[in-house]
């Protein structure tokens, strides 16, 4: 019960950091503020590695497991949300969210498969609502977001039309990138359950394995979004991208926090929680992070939520509740 919870906080963490960082995002594009949150996480767990006295101990560890949590990091992040914003982007956000969060079926399956868990009826029902309900809340935060006009529009055509339409204007590949983006986020989270286990079995540490195993996958990502950040300077001082604006004390300010709280404590509490809930767990409650969202985007943004949203909203609610029973 404990590791659900973890994985609970470790949504809320990602969530309300991500809300922070939206407010910084005209003076610091999306590569330099993944960058700013993998040089925060990887200060602080090699901090914590030092003061908790553990740090040599990843010497001890096999290189094949230094390779697996590289991996985990390659699969996860640049994988997985990399095919994800090419879907988003091609698809729309509603039908990239209705594909991509299949990955914690994947998560089931591959659990299963690679790690030996045991088959949990709850766990399938779980999935099934709590994808029902994210749908159902990713279709509403986006006629949310049209004018009256166009929703009216919508509401007009009919469902078979709609299917027409969106197969003739659907490439294949755009389906593609959706279902990379979910084997990638669910391959990247197996081994992260996997790799974490096994520091613990081989250093027994219990949870500072999650510590150990982020001081080795964090300075891997810094490296190369290292590399990004300097391609995108670079591209900038030549014109060939738009520049973003200089960056204030205020926005320096929340940068840091909301990677101190996102990823400092965020990254360590979503690798516990892999550890001690399991991978399926983990990513069934991270599908749901929508449903943490929204009241902070009502009390920040003012965004309202329909009827159907707030259907959608219990029944993920229903389908977390499963989870945690």
């Amino acid at each position: 019960m404990a590791g659900e919870w973890i994985a609970i906080l470790a949504v809320l963490t990602f969530v309300i950091s991500n809300v922070i960082f939206r407010k910084t995002e005209k003076e610091a594009s999306p590569t330099f503020i993944n960058f700013i949150r993998t040089a925060i996480g990887t200060i602080t767990f090699f901090l914590l590695s030092f003061v908790f006295n553990i740090f040599f101990q990843i010497f001890l560890l096999p290189w094949e497991l230094w390779f697996l949590l590289f991996a985990s990091f390659l699969f996860g992040q640049v994988i997985g949300d990399t095919s994800y914003f090419q879907a988003q982007k091609e698809l729309g956000t509603t039908i990239a969210l209705a594909i991509s969060m299949t990955f914690p079926l994947f998560t089931f399956i591959f659990s299963l498969v690679f790690l030996n868990r045991p088959f949990e009826v709850n766990l399938v029902l779980s999935l099934i609502l709590i994808s029902i309900g994210i749908i159902i809340i990713g279709k509403t935060r986006i006629k949310l977001e049209n004018n009256n006009d166009r929703e009216e529009n919508n509401k007009s055509v009919s469902l078979k039309n709609r299917i027409r339409e969106f197969i003739s204007k659907t490439s294949f590949k755009a389906l593609i990138f959706g279902l990379v983006a979910a084997i990638g986020w669910a391959t990247g989270l197996v081994i992260i359950d996997f790799a974490t286990n096994e520091i613990n079995r081989l250093l027994n540490l219990e949870g500072l394995s999650s510590i150990i195993g982020n001081v080795i996958r964090f300075p891997f990502a810094l490296l190369l979004l290292s590399s990004m950040v300097f391609s995108e300077t670079y591209y900038q001082k030549k014109g060939k991208i738009e520049p973003t604006q200089r960056k204030d004390r205020k926005t320096w300010a929340l940068l840091i926090f909301a990677a101190i709280l996102g990823t400092s404590i965020g990254a360590y509490v979503y690798t516990e929680a892999a550890r001690t809930a399991g991978a399926t767990v983990m990513s069934l409650i991270a599908s749901a992070a929508p449903l943490f969202s929204l009241p902070l985007t009502y009390w920040l943004n003012k965004e309202k939520i329909t009827k159907f949203g707030f259907l959608g909203v219990v029944i993920t609610i229903i389908g977390v509740v499963i989870i945690l029973i």
